[in-house]
């Protein structure tokens, strides 16, 4: 299968790019600066996803039909009421919820998309509306909010593909910090097995398929 990852240099895209290609899958990634190694089948290119311009050009350079779509690019601004900013939110959005939800449509409008599809959007357990206690970042937990409403509503519009939000747990990375319980591989085993055995669509999951509450 061809699968599609951004944010793919480090963290958990670096754990998703790493062992799929372990498994004989062939990948285009996007990354902002570079990818650490190289693989015969990994197709590396930049995006910024916080640019449509970007969105458009990288989709644009994918050169075969994607089966698996996976929005892993991320920013975690640590933003705390009252000290929220507009600069913190609105680049929170661009790349959190409007990247995401951009690359998708771009994907879509440029027939990039195999019927039957998974698009993947990472998101957080906390975006989850129904089981908000706190958070360490409110542009962070808003855009992940958001996120998930993409999701749905890309569902709901993408009839013959699976589209879903996936929380990868609380993982080991310069996001998650050191105190993290989970290593970013055993996020990704997670989440590879979850896209292989996917059969529903319009759902939120965590990295094991547990169904979360939105």
């Amino acid at each position: 299968m061809h699968w599609v990852i951004t944010g793919a240099n480090r963290g958990i895209g670096l754990a998703l790019t790493k062992q799929l290609l372990s498994q004989g899958e062939r990948l285009t990634v996007g990354v902002r600066t570079s990818m650490p190694f190289e693989h015969e089948n990994l197709k590396v290119l930049k995006v910024d996803t916080s640019n449509p311009v970007s969105i458009e050009e990288f989709v644009s350079q994918i050169e075969e039909p994607i089966d698996v779509l996976i929005n892993n690019a991320g920013v975690l601004i640590e933003e705390k009421f009252p000290e929220v900013t507009e600069e913190g939110m609105l680049l929170s959005f661009k790349v959190n919820t409007m990247g995401p939800y951009m690359l998708v449509q771009e994907s879509y409008k440029q027939g990039k998309l195999k019927a039957g599809a998974k698009i993947i959007n990472i998101s957080s357990i906390l975006g989850s509306i129904a089981s908000t206690g706190g958070t360490t970042s409110i542009p962070y937990s808003i855009s992940k909010a958001a996120l998930n409403m993409a999701t749905k509503l890309l569902a709901h519009r993408l009839k013959n593909m699976y589209v879903v939000s996936i929380h990868p747990g609380w993982v080991k990375t310069d996001m998650g910090g050191p105190e993290a319980p989970l290593l970013p591989e055993e996020s990704a085993d997670g989440i590879i097995k979850v896209i292989r055995n996917l059969n529903q669509s319009g759902v939120f999951l965590d990295y094991t398929g547990k169904i979360l509450p939105w």
